[in-house]
């Protein structure tokens, strides 16, 4: 296939539809599972999501190993899974095997690919061991050992792959006080909705094998940063008589800590968000919008768009010609593509909001929440149940939230390139115009 694009959106939805298959067998759940909701719930699980139609516990010890598998392999994408299993037994990968990782995972060089692709491996599993580790003596106390041990994995996987998949009903909302709870999944999902470029490029940097960290790196971090402690103050403010209950200034900060994180794209939580207020619902809509950033496990539009397009806005207002971070020229087709992503993603989630909200008969907020939830991967709703909102509706509603976590996780810019391709240039140069704006 000479799209690379298209054979990863390919990759995903073969993946989705095996997932289906397993889902629907019958020793895979108690009572049986539809169509529609195996698919919704196979699409959530690969796309790394976490909205559920079904509750967990309505599946069977195999039914639960099916998306926890599906989890693993949404996370790190279905070809990095095939490349793994080609390395492990020494095979080598051919060149077009090559070019998709490198898609997969936004790196830049192709001479290294394999190299890159040995270390994030070893990362993500390292990560995923040791916060299973700590999470078991969280879960112990509770459960005997074989149970604790199994959550522990379970969470672990869903938390590092930015899932939200959670065998409990009602999330973390009974650890919502535990500091060893909520500081290791705190870290999983930080950890892997940062991007393995980022982490690649620290590995190389403390090696000294690299003397200085690129622009992406200082850019990521920064807004990562921004973007975990200012909301957490945000929340704080807007709920400390509200939802947080004022159980004490550290509780309180660290449940608005937790929910900051997760809600960017992970979509756990230890408070029930029906409660909120709906300017903190619309924090949290901004949250999810912008969501992880690229070449991880988290979706969004990605903290790199954001970024640009601040940083853009903020140059044009001063006048400046060439928009400018860490003393770097940021290229005008990053721009460009960044205000592409970002307006493309509004209109199909605008879109998607107004049809919900007609179909469903949901109020507008909840719709544009759930559609922004599915299409920045996060799994959060507005739900009184401990299902998602879109359990409630009917096929159409959830066909759409279907599309809109499929489009999300392969990257809705990568969506539009692999089906209609990429346009080839023009060797020359049309008049330019005169427009009024």
């Amino acid at each position: 296939m000479s799209n690379p694009l298209r054979a990863i959106l390919l990759g995903f939805l073969t993946v989705i539809l095996i997932g289906t298959v397993l889902l629907m067998l019958p020793l895979s759940s108690r009572n049986g599972v539809s169509f529609i909701n195996a698919l919704f719930t196979s699409t959530s699980a690969v796309c790394v999501t976490g909205l559920i139609v079904v509750s967990m516990s309505h599946f069977t010890l195999f039914g639960q190993l099916v998306i926890l598998f599906l989890i693993q392999i949404g996370g790190f994408g279905y070809m990095s899974f095939t490349s793994f299993i080609f390395l492990t037994f020494k095979k080598k990968l051919s060149y077009r095997d090559k070019i998709i990782l490198k898609e997969a995972f936004n790196y830049p060089e192709m001479y290294s690919i394999v190299g890159f692709f040995r270390r994030i491996m070893i990362f993500a599993f390292t990560c995923e061991f040791v916060g299973a580790i700590l999470l078991f003596f969280v879960f112990y106390p509770n459960m005997n050992f074989l149970k604790a041990a199994y959550f522990a994995i379970f969470h672990s996987i869903s938390a590092f792959n930015n899932a939200g998949f959670s065998l409990f009903s009602n999330s973390f909302a009974d650890y919502k006080y535990n500091a060893l709870l909520n500081f290791t999944v705190i870290f999983l999902i930080v950890l892997g909705g940062i991007g393995f470029v980022v982490i690649n490029e620290f590995y190389l940097y403390l090696k000294k094998k690299i003397n200085f960290l690129s622009l992406h790196v200082k850019v990521v971090l920064l807004t990562t940063i921004l973007l975990i402690f200012v909301p957490t103050i945000l929340i704080y403010v807007l709920e400390v008589n509200g939802v947080l209950q004022s159980h004490g200034f550290f509780k309180d900060i660290l449940v608005s800590l937790f929910q900051s994180v997760t809600t960017r794209t992970a979509g756990f939580n230890t408070i029930d968000l029906s409660f909120m207020h709906n300017s903190t619902l619309f924090l949290l809509v901004i949250l999810m919008f912008i969501g992880a950033s690229p070449g991880g496990t988290g979706g969004g539009v990605k903290t790199t768009v954001a970024s640009s397009v601040a940083a853009a806005v903020y140059s044009y207002i001063r006048g400046e010609k060439e928009v400018i971070l860490f003393n770097r020229k940021i290229p005008d087709e990053a721009i460009y593509k960044s205000l592409v992503v970002i307006i493309l993603s509004f209109f199909i989630l605008s879109l998607a909001a107004f049809a919900l909200s007609d179909i469903e008969s949901v109020n507008f907020l909840s719709a544009l929440f759930e559609s922004v939830s599915a299409l920045s991967t996060v799994g959060l709703s507005i739900s009184t149940t401990n299902l998602s909102l879109s359990a409630s509706f009917d096929a159409i509603g959830k066909l759409i939230i279907i599309l809109l976590m499929f489009a999300g996780r392969v990257g809705l810019f990568s969506f539009s390139v692999a089906l209609f391709g990429k346009k080839k240039s023009r060797s020359y140069s049309l008049p330019v115009g005169r427009m009024f704006v």
